[in-house]
């Protein structure tokens, strides 16, 4: 059995059989690493013609393989070769060879097309042919981290991961954006086997994506693919949080392992925050007394809301007494002179719900012009303050 498949493994890594054409000899010769190679896996091939006359014209013509993808990696690479003491015109042609399916499959065969010049400047048309050349193709593992079948899986001799910040995530300034820039760099890979860009979301974070770049670099030696995926990041609270670590996998072409590179965790939060708190987690004066007023009324609004509900009517005590507690009215304020207008959209929602406006219409009117500064295309002058009065409007009726 060793034997055999010694013999298999010479076999398929021997270059094609040539067909015979006197002074005339072309080849399909395939490198690959090992024997077999995984589906998606970069396998190395030359096609080489020796000739032993001038050429004037040529067309090489490679018939369509649907078992594998294919790229030209370099310009044809012609020259004379001095060959058992005869000189002799070569050319190369380098190609990548990606097989798509497991099994024994066929690249090929491949016909260069030559007008030849002969020793009295005569030119002939001849046609040099390869056979075709057989390549072992195992599937892909399915070892972890793969989630086989929604994983995205992929090949490659060696992945790296290059993560660039704009900014200090974790010290950003009060409504500041940092913009995060992931690199991910695969040898022995094309563009589109590249993953897609990971979904990042959290329920405390505002996320932009930009549009995703691809490179491809490539010389006689192979070839490297580049991905860039870029977000913006914005935390939708004060309070910072920390964006997970996101795994990469890929089977290791060189080790023949799947392994895995990472994008690494990411801490996301307004310097601010820091700064509002004191030893002891407690809160500064003022603000433990402002929310010290809206806790109490709160509770207060809870006990009315409850007495109202049993008594069978519509929670209108309960929307009386929110509307009145000063500490949603203290937020909007406060909201409203910062600026910041992501805040100002918090804390008008905290302050009257669609069930709880007296004029519905006006509080979706104010609301949806607020949008429109926000998420809007151009840069759009807001009236913060007659937005407060608007909203205060509905409330009241």
């Amino acid at each position: 059995m060793v034997i055999r498949a010694s013999l298999l493994a010479a076999l398929l890594a021997a270059p094609a059989l040539a067909e015979e054409t006197p002074g005339k000899l072309l080849e399909i010769i395939a490198r690959p690493r090992v024997t077999p190679v995984v589906a998606g896996e970069m396998v190395p091939v030359t096609i080489r013609g020796v000739y032993d006359t001038e050429i004037a014209l040529e067309e090489m013509k490679i018939a369509p393989s649907p078992g594998f993808d294919w790229i030209q990696l370099a310009p044809d690479d012609w020259r004379d070769e001095m060959i058992g003491g005869l000189r002799r015109r070569v050319v190369e042609r380098h190609l990548a060879v990606f097989p798509k399916v497991s099994g024994l499959d066929t690249f090929g065969p491949v016909d260069h097309v030559l007008t030849a010049i002969g020793a009295d400047s005569h030119r002939e048309d001849v046609t040099a042919h390869a056979q075709p050349v057989t390549i072992a193709v195992a599937p892909m593992p399915d070892d972890p981290p793969f989630e086989k079948p929604w994983g995205w899986r992929f090949a490659a001799s060696d992945v790296t991961i290059t993560d660039q910040l704009s900014t200090d995530p974790a010290e950003l300034g009060d409504g500041e954006t940092v913009t995060r820039t992931v690199t991910l760099r695969a040898e022995g890979a094309l563009p589109e086997m590249l993953p897609p860009r990971p979904v990042v979301q959290a329920p405390w974070l505002i996320t932009f994506t930009g549009p995703v770049e691809q490179s491809l670099e490539r010389d006689a030696n192979g070839l490297a693919s580049s991905v860039v995926w870029t977000w913006q990041f914005r935390p939708e609270t004060g309070e910072p949080g920390v964006l997970p670590p996101i795994p990469i996998p890929y089977f290791n072409t060189v080790t023949r392992k799947v392994e895995a590179v990472e994008i690494p965790a990411l801490p996301i939060g307004y310097a601010s925050f820091e700064g509002s708190q004191v030893p002891g987690g407690e809160m500064k004066g003022r603000v433990r007394l402002a929310y010290g007023a809206a806790l109490g009324l709160g509770i207060a609004g809870g006990l009315a809301a409850g007495v109202v509900r049993r008594e069978g009517r519509a929670g209108w005590l309960a929307r009386a007494w929110r509307a009145r507690s000063p500490g949603p009215l203290w937020r909007l304020r406060r909201a409203a002179r910062t600026g910041d207008l992501l805040a100002l959209r918090r804390a008008a929602g905290e302050y009257l719900t669609e069930g709880e406006a007296r004029r519905p219409r006006v509080r979706a009117a104010a609301l949806a012009r607020l949008d429109a500064a926000i998420y809007g295309l151009g840069a759009l002058e807001f009236d913060r303050a007659g937005f407060v009065r608007e909203l205060r409007s509905a409330a009241r009726g």
